[in-house]
């Protein structure tokens, strides 16, 4: 059986706020900019590396969004800018099971403070080997789910 580990998840991962870039400078094509929702437009430059793991930091906040690849990850998002030797696939899963939301402070539009968060106890495997099939597994069931609706689609047309 693996062994797991308690920790802070600061100690998996360090999030770092994203970067300002308004609409009307978006160029519209190029990397996927990531806000609180996901892709909200195509911008020419990057902010961030493979994998681009970020979490609704304004608005909708505490949603994990993976890009698998390069984007720019926007200021209502907070970014993974270090893995700590973590498997980035398995803590995009991860941090789907931590209800992160529930961590945001402000009255009128939620907000997310990577401080608070970086301070919550968690529970995870201790060998990246571990992280990594259990990651693989899950992201072969997303593909298989996202196949299937493909599928489904096609069929009502």
């Amino acid at each position: 059986m693996a062994e797991w580990k308690e920790c802070l998840l600061g100690d998996l991962i360090t999030f770092q706020r994203g970067y300002d870039l308004p609409k009307s400078k978006m160029s519209g094509e190029g990397y996927p900019v990531v806000g609180s929702n996901g892709i909200i437009g195509f911008h020419n430059e990057y902010t961030t590396e493979y994998p681009s793991l970020t979490v609704g930091r304004s608005g909708n906040v505490g949603k994990p969004y993976i890009v698998y690849g390069r984007s720019w990850s926007h200021n209502t998002s907070l970014y993974i800018k270090k893995f700590k030797g973590s498997d980035p696939v398995f803590i995009y899963y991860f941090l789907q099971t931590l209800d992160l939301g529930n961590y945001a402070g402000g009255s009128a539009v939620p907000t997310l403070n990577r401080n608070h968060i970086h301070s919550i106890n968690v529970r995870v495997p201790a060998d990246i080997y571990v992280q990594e099939k259990i990651a693989n597994i899950l992201k072969a069931l997303d593909d298989k789910i996202d196949k299937n609706s493909e599928i489904n689609k096609n069929l009502a047309a």
